[in-house]
């Protein structure tokens, strides 16, 4: 069967309903901060932003710094765990996540101004915001095929931001941060799915395979500020920070490949089944647009003694209400202009609250400072476990074989939101002018999908670990 771009066009115009956002999609939207030395603390940094990645976390934060110092930080993201396919309530096979993926996570360069005899501290900065793994199997021929998967999709990316930071105190203790913050990123998925049936003939049987692979590259692309309060006394901060709402992005292009064969020879696109192509579809710029809420953040950190930190963090993530639009086509207005026309989808998602926590103690040696750090923090998410989903074919006529070229998923959430937790530590050695931070974080949290009749269909169970190390530099 072929498609023509028109047809496929509509039809991911479609799919992206259900790619383009969520975790269990590829997508946490935990917008942290960068750095070593906050990840070891469980992220709870939003009162402490007294390094160089106070850009990142809260900019108000930043008005300390005298002197010029740059940041590097590289991390790995090692995703562990496992999907677990059932049938019947029992689980029918598992296939264990794996890989490693490696990527600078955070640059920065900090530098004090005077602006009209005014302290001032400006900071530049690329901070990688998250990483991210999914892998998922379905079986959507069984009527031919049997139970087991025959349908899977691997996906892995993240986001980033590059941002423009500005910190100054306002008022006695207090201190006030703005920042510019440019998101972009990518989400790369590969599905691969196989079909085979024996067919009788009046020459003999014969059996046909075919093999569709389709690589999706989604870009991602969104704009916000960040504000930030500080109130610094003698033991005891406060901060607090505000995110704008905004919307993110995603453009994604696409090549979908589709190989056949009967009785192991190649079958063209003059099949006269009609059903097994061989063929290659390109569709690229299909856009989707996914609402991002405000972002509030509360923090509080208090000096114990010399050396000894804890910090507390509160965050609180509006996604109750927010929408995503797909571009459905494009309309050439009378006056010429071209207007974009969206469908918006409702992925009833939840609102979100995330509680850390992390503490720092700094050993003074011989051969320079040492801290050692801890953390905590909950795992949260908008969406709730798939309480429901449905299989639509090309054309929606509901027959897998004529059908399988292109398909897409509805998937119908709980209230049930996906949570889980995560486990930070953290140490390194500190001289005067040169820095070096490590933190090793581990993340479980899982997400089940059930059948319209509630029957257990597959569940996937990350335990990720992540490392990170930071160089920090002063001039």
């Amino acid at each position: 069967m072929k498609l023509s771009l028109f047809k496929v066009s509509i039809l991911f115009a479609l799919m992206l309903a259900t790619t383009a956002y969520g975790q269990q999609q590829g997508l946490s939207y935990n917008f942290f901060g960068g750095g070593a030395r906050s990840e070891g603390m469980g992220q709870a940094f939003l009162a402490v932003s007294d390094d160089g990645t106070a850009g990142s976390w809260n900019p108000a934060g930043l008005y300390i710094h005298e002197k010029t110092l740059m940041v590097f930080s590289y991390s790995f993201l090692m995703p562990r765990g496992n999907y677990s396919y059932y049938i019947d309530n029992a689980v029918y096979n598992t296939y264990d996540h794996g890989g490693s993926y490696g990527a600078m996570n955070y640059w920065n360069i900090v530098t004090p101004l005077r602006v009209k005899g005014h302290h001032v501290v400006a900071n530049v900065s690329y901070t990688r915001n998250f990483d991210t793994y999914n892998l998922s199997a379905e079986n959507l021929f069984n009527s031919w095929m049997g139970d087991e998967p025959n349908a899977f999709l691997e996906k892995d990316g993240g986001i980033n931001s590059f941002n423009i930071s500005l910190g100054a105190r306002i008022y006695k203790q207090l201190s006030f941060g703005l920042a510019g913050n440019v998101y972009y990123g990518r989400v790369i998925s590969e599905e691969n799915r196989a079909f085979s049936r024996d067919v009788v003939t009046f020459w003999g049987d014969a059996l046909y395979e075919n093999d569709v692979t389709i690589i999706d590259s989604t870009k991602y692309t969104g704009f916000n500020m960040t504000l930030g309060l500080m109130y610094s006394g003698d033991r005891l901060k406060l901060g607090a920070v505000a995110r704008t709402p905004f919307e993110l992005r995603g453009e994604s292009d696409t090549t979908h490949y589709m190989l056949s064969t009967r009785n192991d020879i190649g079958v063209g696109q003059d099949d006269s089944w009609g059903i097994f192509q061989t063929d290659t579809i390109y569709v690229d710029n299909m856009t989707s647009r996914i609402e991002m809420p405000l972002m509030l953040g509360f923090g509080m950190s208090y000096q114990v003694r010399d050396g000894w930190l804890l910090a507390g963090d509160v965050e609180y993530k509006k996604f109750s209400g927010k929408k995503v639009k797909n571009l459905e086509s494009l309309f050439i207005t009378p006056g010429g202009d071209t207007e974009e026309r969206f469908t918006t989808y409702d992925p009833s998602w939840s609102d979100v609250i995330q509680f850390r926590i992390g503490t720092e103690y700094l050993f003074n040696t011989s051969i320079g400072e040492i801290p050692i750090r801890a953390g905590f923090r909950n795992e949260a998410f908008p969406e709730g476990n798939i309480d429901g989903y449905e299989v639509l074919y090309d054309g929606a006529k509901g027959n897998p074989v004529v059908d399988s070229t292109r398909i897409f998923y509805i998937y119908d959430f709980d209230d049930n939101q996906v949570t889980g937790y995560s486990f930070s530590f953290g140490t390194g050695i500190h001289w005067s002018q040169i820095m070096l931070d490590f933190a090793y974080t581990y993340t479980t949290y899982e997400q089940e999908t059930l059948t319209s009749d509630e029957a257990l269909k597959s569940k996937s169970e990350w335990k990720n670990h992540h490392i990170n190390m930071t160089f920090t530099g002063y001039f």
